[in-house]
């Protein structure tokens, strides 16, 4: 959009300035074609920022031809884009610009920041040497004067822009060097912004008493008859010798030609070597308003001027300093909140996990207590159930021979004769006692059994429960049993079925004592009608022989052990209807034990209970 506009303006003025051709040579190298047998190797458009202080059909008029023989001779395609200080700053900051035209200060004040190179200097077409062609007028109405600088504090006075260098800025630098503090002590400055022209018009209309104008501005408005010369004139006029304008200041380079850091300088050289094949009286230099381009020039004055502003390099450039830090900064305020967010999240977790872990504590010692309580029952029910198994077998073991002894009494009374009644009489308290004994023991294995109480059980919680009963032992075996649960509903008696999981845990546990790492697995599976519970460890594992007298009264291979332990489980499971086996691991496949993922060694031991359904017991 802006080459087009740029492309319709220099079109519009090609009779006035003969630039027909020139408007060709533009649009061809635009589109990359072929001018003066040179072949165009750039297709995007060099942009050429110019300096704007007035509007920008006038700054188009003065540059356009330019830049049009310069893309004609060098077959580069370029762009011209006024721009007014504030924007040329934006441009230059976002690496936008290729070259510049402008002032002098604001190439110097360009050279740290952003790598501008002073390629140029323009010669203007007053009669000024390069480097005093430019200075700040004070213009006022006719029949106003002032003394000196001071006198400015308590009048209306306006400039264009407080970057302007031929305008505020050189002005503001006479004005430091007499101790004076422009922006602070002058109580009515107004920036009113561009074009230049009308800040003569505030001054004809008696809006502002003194405007700060760049020189030649007020001589350029009378050479146009847009003003009359007998209306305004310049204030503390300064003499200057080959210098056709009046001025209140001193005079430093005109404008220059900078090339941006990043721009090549091989495009650089062509552009250079176009410049100054520009002549004074070219219809381009013309129409520039100046002579020719010359080597850049000295501006160590220019660094003075700086020195007065208290700009770059005498000072920090705290605006661009600024605009640099000011993401890093966001970004540091944003890391600092989030951590001070997180700092606060983190705070309030720690005052609920501390209120949590005491809460846990207190839950964890009522449950500790309750466990405590019903291990105790277990350990209780099961002294009563080895004592009951223990009464069984002694009495098993005792009837025999007592029964023997009476049928050998009996015998022996048959065979007496009459004549023997003191020792029939003998005998038969013998028989007597033998019965009597028979009784006792009767009695005491009735006392000592205890009939089951069948309830609906899910084994799965079951099993959980009993595992929760045990941790103690899991921690300090430093074991986490890998489990393989699934709801199964049975209908057994609770406390003497967990009394046989209690048991056999135990016995697993026992087993593995001497195991670097013991592993213990805990399944459930249903086949038919039946539900399993497989419990296998990598113990040490049983012999042939401890296998088949496992369930065998009084057999153990524990120093300390009674040998009652797996015969009470074998009859407790019995009543309920189920059966229990022991297998040692390394003889099982997955043929024989699909219900399991058996270990090298060690031992798995099988329940299986009827189902709920099925349960007659």
């Amino acid at each position: 959009m802006l080459k087009s506009i740029i492309l319709l303006l220099v079109m519009t003025m090609g009779k006035v300035y003969g630039a027909n051709d020139i408007t060709l040579t533009v649009t061809q190298a635009a589109q990359g074609g072929v001018v003066n047998d040179r072949k165009v190797t750039r297709t995007r458009p060099l942009t050429v920022g110019a300096l704007a202080f007035s509007a920008p059909e006038v700054v188009y008029q003065r540059w356009a031809p330019t830049l049009a023989r310069v893309s004609k001779e060098t077959g580069l395609p370029l762009t011209l884009v006024p721009l007014t200080p504030d924007q040329l700053v934006a441009r230059v900051a976002n690496n936008e610009l290729d070259f510049i035209i402008g002032n002098a200060l604001i190439t110097v004040a360009f050279k740290k920041d952003y790598g501008v190179s002073h390629l140029l200097t323009l010669v203007p077409h007053t009669r000024a040497t390069p480097e005093h062609a430019i200075g700040s007028a004070l213009i006022a109405k006719k029949d106003f004067n002032i003394n000196s600088l001071n006198d400015l504090k308590q009048l209306r006075v306006i400039s264009t822009d407080p970057n302007a260098f031929g305008g505020f800025q050189i002005i503001a630098a006479e004005m430091v060097e007499q101790g004076i503090a422009p922006l602070s002590d002058l109580k009515q400055l107004d920036f009113v912004g561009f074009p230049q022209d009308k800040l003569l018009n505030y001054i004809i209309e008696d809006r502002a008493d003194v405007a700060i104008l760049p020189s030649c501005v007020l001589e350029s408005a009378i050479n146009r008859a847009t003003i009359s010369a007998n209306k305004l004139h310049v204030l503390l006029p300064q003499l200057h010798s080959n210098f056709q304008c009046q001025v209140s200041s001193k005079l430093y380079p005109s404008y220059a030609f900078s090339k941006l850091g990043h721009t090549d300088h091989r495009i650089a050289t062509q552009v250079v070597r176009a410049l100054l094949a520009i002549e004074a009286g070219d219809n381009e230099a013309i129409s520039g308003r100046y002579q020719y381009w010359s080597a850049p020039v000295q501006d160590n004055h220019v660094f003075a001027l700086l020195e007065h502003l208290d700009r770059w390099p005498f000072v920090t450039n705290w605006q661009r300093l600024v605009a640099d830090l000011t993401p890093w900064a966001m970004l540091t305020g944003l890391v600092l909140l989030l951590g001070y967010l997180h700092h606060l999240r983190v705070k309030r977790l720690v005052v609920k996990r501390t209120q949590a872990l005491s809460d846990e504590m207190a839950q964890h010692k009522n449950t500790q207590k309750a466990l405590f309580e019903q291990q105790k029952q277990f350990y209780k029910a099961q002294r009563v159930l080895l004592t009951g198994e223990m009464a069984s077998g002694i009495a098993h073991e005792l009837n025999q021979p007592l029964a023997g002894i009476r049928y050998l009494t009996q015998g022996c009374i048959y065979r007496l004769g009459d004549g023997h009644d003191e020792l029939k009489s003998a005998l038969t308290k013998t028989i007597q006692q033998v019965d009597r004994a028979q009784s006792t023991i009767k009695r005491f294995r009735q006392f000592c059994h205890q009939p089951s109480v069948l309830q609906d059980c899910d084994l799965q919680e079951l099993i959980q429960d009993t595992l929760n009963l045990m941790q103690p032992d899991f921690n300090r075996m430093k074991l986490q049993p890998q489990l393989s649960l699934m709801s199964l509903s049975v209908c057994i008696d609770v406390s003497l079925m967990q009394q046989v999981l209690v048991n056999l845990l135990r016995n697993a546990l026992d087993a593995m004592e001497t195991i670097d790492r013991p592993q213990l697995a805990v399944l459930i599976c249903q086949t038919e009608q039946a539900a399993h519970i497989a419990i296998t460890d990598n113990g040490t594992g049983l012999s042939e022989a401890s296998l088949q007298r496992l369930f065998f009264p009084f057999e153990t291979s524990k120093v300390h052990g009674l040998g009652l332990g797996m015969v009470v489980c074998k009859r407790i499971i019995e009543e309920h209807g189920g059966k229990i086996r022991a297998m040692n691991n390394r003889e099982l496949n997955s043929s024989d034990a699909p219900w399991a993922t058996p270990h090298p060694r060690g031992v798995t031991i099988l329940v299986t209970l009827p189902l709920k359904a099925n349960t007659d017991v």
